[in-house]
This record gives structure tokens, sequence and C-alpha cells, in this order.
């Protein structure tokens, strides 16, 4: 299994709230990184990029659920 499919399994092995919990704490890294960016002190520039990839994956993740649970599937 690639590293990407792991993360995935361990994005959809989490309940909603943590889920959400993820989101918002992944939503506070690319705030603290963008504002280290702009004022020059970011030393890996795609930590953006790799923290935006991270939010769509759980953002994903989250409308899978929603759409399961909507289907009446178990999730």
């Amino acid at each position: 299994m690639t590293a990407r499919a792991i993360a995935l399994d361990n994005l959809r092995a989490l309940s909603g709230d943590e889920l959400a919990a993820h989101l918002r704490e992944q939503r506070g890294q690319l705030f603290q990184v963008r504002l280290q960016q702009t004022i020059g002190q970011v030393e890996n520039h795609r930590q953006i990029r790799a923290i935006r990839k991270e939010l769509a994956r759980t953002m994903t993740v989250q409308v899978e659920i929603r759409l399961a649970a909507e289907r009446g599937e178990p999730a």
C-alpha cells in the first residue's frame, strides 16, 4: 500500500467528530504556514501544497461518509 492509501485508510477510520477536529487542525496549520510565508520564515514552500492536499483528502472522506449515511450504507 502506498503512503497515500494508508493515510486515507487512517482518515476513514476516524469518527465524524475526529474528522472535524482534524480538519480544524489542518486549517490552523495552513494559516500558520501562510503567515510564516508572508513574513518570509517558511523554509519549505511545499508545506502549503501538502497541507492543502491533506485538507482535500479529509473533506473528501467527510463527503463519502455523509453520502453513505444518506444512502443508508454502512461507512
